[in-house]
C-alpha cells in the first residue's frame, strides 16, 4: 500500500465519520460565514436607523450643570439655593454637588452664604 493510497483513504474516512456524526467542516463554517454575513447586509440596508444618517438629529438634553448655569445666569445680581432648588427641581445632595464643580472650575462665584451669580 502507498502512502498517498492511505492517505487518501484515511481523508475519506474522516470525511465519512464527519457526515455521520452531522459535525461541520470548515467549508460548512465559512459557507454559514458568508450567509450570515449576507443577512447582516440585508437587515442592516432595511434597519430603520441605518436611512436616519442624512437626518438631522434631535437636540441633546442639557446637562444637570448647564441647567444651573442658566437658572444662575438668569439672575445677574445672584440667586439663593432655594431659587435653583425650585427652579431645576433637583434635590439638595445634587444640587449642592453641582454648585461645588461649578465653582471649583470657576463658572460660579460665591457672593454669600447660599447666594451665587456667574462669574
Amino acid at each position: 500500500m502507498e502512502p498517498t493510497e492511505f492517505s487518501n483513504n484515511l481523508e475519506n474516512f474522516i470525511k465519512m465519520l464527519l457526515h455521520c456524526l452531522d459535525i461541520p467542516t470548515k467549508e460548512d463554517i465559512a459557507n454559514i460565514n458568508k450567509r450570515l454575513d449576507n443577512i447582516e447586509r440585508l437587515i442592516y440596508q432595511n434597519h430603520p436607523l441605518s436611512k436616519q444618517k442624512n437626518k438631522s438629529r434631535t437636540p441633546r438634553k442639557k446637562s444637570a450643570s448647564s441647567i444651573v448655569l442658566g437658572i444662575i445666569g438668569n439672575h445677574p445680581e445672584g440667586t439663593d439655593f432655594k431659587t435653583i432648588k425650585a427652579a431645576t427641581g433637583f434635590d439638595d445632595k445634587k444640587l449642592r454637588n453641582i454648585i461645588f464643580r461649578l465653582d471649583k472650575i470657576g463658572k460660579v462665584q460665591r457672593v454669600n452664604r447660599g447666594i451665587y451669580k456667574i462669574v
